[in-house]
């Protein structure tokens, strides 16, 4: 199945999503004592609706596990976009 956005233009991370990296966002949230099972399927999950474009979607996963906790996701997903883009940087 193929991601387009409202106007049916192709998903492309750097042009119309973020390119996130997915291991390093897990990674960096288990620095933060989010390493159970649980924990780490919440991050994974948020992260990759966050690169398909679901921003809003992506906070929701956070905030129905985590409520009070928005500054670690908001950490985690610069994390995970900065690699993200360093690397698809690198690629060019």
């Amino acid at each position: 199945m193929s991601r387009n956005t409202f106007t049916g233009e192709p998903l492309t991370p750097g042009v119309n999503v973020d390119p996130v990296d997915i291991l390093a966002g897990k990674a960096f949230a288990a620095q933060f004592g989010y390493t159970d099972w649980e924990a780490q399927m919440v991050v994974e999950y948020a992260l990759r609706r966050h690169a398909r474009g679901e921003e809003d979607g992506a906070l929701a996963t956070w905030r129905s596990y985590y409520p009070n906790d928005l500054t670690t996701f908001y950490m985690i997903l610069a994390h995970a976009v900065a690699t993200g883009t360093a690397a698809l940087e690198a690629s060019k």
